[in-house]
């Protein structure tokens, strides 16, 4: 509602100063409110100032993290950077199977182990990067509800592991270096709420909207611009092969 509120004051505002009348003016006008919104949020990651540069992702349940990240080598490979993917989440058969085969189409080595600590497969992934020269790590948690407190401290423990592997230096920051929030497009005010919670436990840095392939747009991100000015990084349409797109908010109509 804050959002709509000041996105409605800053129209009319425009129209009066403009003295536009016509329902295509208002259109137009309407874009560009929005355009000066959302243009703060379209920050493009810049993952060669660390090397490695560790990205974590978080994110509920099905928001579609994995997808997300198994494409990723793909961005890699266009920046000319080597690429290795970590699953921190043992337990969860399904996503590494996921990952495996994501691993194999885009010719990317997958390091993935069946049982043991999250936080300590995310260690092993870190220091194993380090020894082999990689450019950049992904690494994928499991979904969790924010409403899951034992889950959400889960998290924050493989965070702070993460930053035990590669420590603040001189030249560099702790890792990670990026923690990117994947919210599905279909999800409406509760994105709100999974970015609140996210960002207090983990410190987000940017967001990935996917699913844009659908009837939702994302609208939510507008209440998130006002609320919680978070970088939108990439976002993502369907399942299909392919690196996730930067944001451009020049193209919206």
């Amino acid at each position: 509602m804050d959002a709509t509120n000041a996105l409605l004051a800053d129209l009319r505002y425009y129209v009066r100063e403009h003295r536009l009348s016509e329902a295509a003016e208002l259109r137009e006008a309407l874009a560009h409110c929005l355009l000066k919104l959302l243009k703060p949020l379209a920050q493009p990651l810049q993952a060669e100032t660390h090397k490695p540069f560790v990205i974590m992702m978080c994110g509920v349940n099905g928001a579609g993290k994995t997808t997300s990240m198994a494409n990723w080598p793909s961005t890699c490979r266009v920046r000319g950077c080597r690429c290795c993917s970590r699953r921190a989440t043992p337990s969860a058969p399904r996503p590494r199977e996921q990952l495996m085969t994501w691993g194999e189409r885009n010719n990317v080595t997958v390091i993935a182990q069946q049982g043991g600590d999250a936080a300590a497969v995310i260690y092993d992934a870190v220091q194993s990067a380090q020894a082999r020269k990689i450019d950049v790590v992904l690494a994928d948690t499991a979904g969790r509800l924010t409403t899951q407190a034992h889950l959400m401290e889960e998290i924050k423990k493989v965070k702070r592991v993460i930053a035990k592997a590669m420590p603040e230096t001189p030249e560099s920051p702790a890792a990670p270096h990026e923690v990117l929030l994947v919210l599905d497009a279909n999800t409406g005010q509760n994105a709100l709420s999974q970015v609140k919670a996210f960002d207090e436990a983990l410190g987000v840095t940017g967001l990935i909207l996917t699913k844009l392939d659908g009837t939702a747009k994302g609208g939510v991100i507008a209440a998130i611009a006002r609320a919680h000015p978070i970088p939108v990084r990439f976002h993502r349409r369907g399942r299909r092969a392919g690196r996730p797109a930067a944001v451009r908010c020049g193209g919206f109509r």
